[in-house]
């Protein structure tokens, strides 16, 4: 399984990837994380926390869909940093081509929106589909990150989203050091984090397999 984090441009993603996939392996999921983006923030990461409990591999390329699925083994589940949709198009569509979930990260405020509507962004998923084996897009949630607790206007992009025919997940990405500075410490994201809220979520939407089978 493919889960791939995009966004036009800066959208916190990065730091989604790493706690989503510490998330899921703290979960008991197989995990291996996959940068395909030319910055390697991930990388960087990775190297500056020790070393992360499951591998990150390099893979910045358009041939992303003919490279990653056969190196992928039963069960287990991809978590993909894909860089910026507006400077490396083709890179985000040759990881679409594969994906199973897609994930569009996006802070609520009119700047990340309008982002999302002037690429456009459904455009760039939408057009993968032909290239795809079941000729449609990969299905497509919205993560509302760097949110303020209680502010007005995270519901309103979320209604405003969900008008406009997105899904959009439940749980929201507060703007916490936790996961702004995710550099300077461990990441422990069980119990309390609110990726394994998104953990949770994604498995009762059916968007992840059960431990146990996974296929």
């Amino acid at each position: 399984m493919i889960i791939a984090h995009i966004s036009p441009r800066t959208g916190g993603k990065t730091t989604s990837v790493g706690w989503h996939a510490h998330a899921l392996y703290e979960r008991g999921y197989p995990v291996t994380a996959f940068e395909a983006d030319y910055s390697r923030q991930l990388t960087e990461w990775d190297e500056c926390a020790g070393g992360f409990p499951f591998p990150v591999q390099q893979q910045a390329s358009p041939m992303f869909f003919k490279n990653v699925p056969p190196t992928m083994a039963p069960g287990q589940i991809g978590v993909v940093d894909c860089g910026h949709a507006e400077d490396h198009r083709s890179i985000v569509q040759s990881v679409l081509r594969v994906t199973d979930v897609a994930i569009l990260n996006t802070a609520p405020t009119t700047a990340d929106i309008d982002r999302i509507d002037r690429l456009p962004m459904r455009a760039l998923i939408e057009e993968v589909a032909v290239l795809r084996p079941d000729g449609n897009p990969p299905p497509t949630w919205v993560l509302l990150n760097r949110t303020t607790a209680g502010a007005k206007a995270t519901n309103d992009y979320r209604a405003y989203l969900t008008d406009g025919g997105w899904n959009v997940f439940t749980t929201t990405i507060p703007g916490l050091q936790r996961y702004a500075q995710s550099m300077l410490r461990p990441v422990t994201a069980a119990k309390g984090s609110a990726y394994d809220e998104l953990v949770t979520e994604m498995t009762d939407r059916g968007l992840l397999p059960t431990i146990g089978d996974q296929r």
